[in-house]
């Protein structure tokens, strides 16, 4: 993984390993070996995020936005917990 990939060059590199060593260690051809790593739950996620809106963005952007989210959800979780309303609005 490149930090100047885009999410979905990155999905697909990474598919496409699992999808040689699955060929490689069952001795199925390639397309056979694609076909049941998109089967995978790991699999299904990967293709949303190679396909989905945001496949485009770069590594670096999408990991800063994930962080920022995780935050966001802990700081209302423990908000929830403590009874107290967040302290910033949450947009979107």
């Amino acid at each position: 993984m490149r930090q100047d990939q885009s999410l979905a060059e990155m999905a697909n590199e990474v598919l496409m390993r699992q999808a040689k060593v699955r060929a490689d260690r069952r001795g199925e051809p390639i397309e056979e070996a694609i076909e049941a790593v998109l089967n995978t739950e790991a699999g299904k996620q990967l293709s949303e995020l190679r396909d989905g809106p945001h496949g485009e963005e770069g590594v670096e952007q999408a990991q800063v936005g994930v962080a920022r989210e995780r935050a966001q959800e802990r700081e209302e979780d423990l908000g929830k917990r403590l009874g107290e309303a967040p302290e910033f609005p949450t947009h979107g």
